[in-house]
């Protein structure tokens, strides 16, 4: 990202895969970003949570007790990320991200969209380069502002739900 230099912006959508296992989870990263935490809170519970659970398949590390001591420890307010965590409009929130995804028909993580050009599956870095490379030159020759691109050429005149190649 620092490549670029304010020539690419990052979107994350919640995609609850196991459900049982990690829906307070994503509620949290709901209730890290109403106090301005959602990236520290993110990485903190890949390197705690998520980890170490893929490791031991302890469940503990993917529960309640640990989700809050995570928040804690990147310097959340305990009592309100634990009350926005709870909260219906975090439930909603992940919730409407799961609708948009299925318009598009995700079903998968991990899964990225680069200027319109869905990519399912992980990619080496040189992958990740070489797409954003290609769709900044297309963004590029359109003529349109780079701040105007997205909502004009990406979401004002593409695909708004995925086709199967049969249609």
């Amino acid at each position: 990202m620092k490549e670029y230099d304010g020539k690419v912006r990052v979107v994350f959508k919640n995609m609850v895969v196991h459900p049982q296992q990690v829906a307070k989870a994503h509620n949290a990263t709901c209730a890290a970003a109403k106090q301005g935490k959602f990236l520290e809170y993110y990485m903190a519970f890949w390197d705690k949570a998520f980890t170490p659970y893929a490791q031991s398949r302890d469940p503990s590390k993917l529960g309640e007790e640990n989700i809050l001591a995570i928040a804690k420890d990147i310097g959340t307010d305990p009592a309100k990320f634990k009350a926005d965590m709870d909260s219906p409009e975090c439930a909603g929130f992940v919730q409407a991200d799961m609708a948009e995804l299925a318009k598009f028909k995700v079903n998968a993580t991990p899964a990225f969209f680069i200027n319109g050009k869905f990519v399912g599956g992980a990619l080496p870095k040189e992958g990740f380069k070489q797409i954003i490379d290609e769709r900044l030159k297309v963004a590029q020759a359109s003529g349109v502002s780079p701040a105007e691109y997205y909502s004009k050429e990406v979401m004002g005149k593409g695909l708004k739900q995925f086709k199967s190649a049969a249609q």
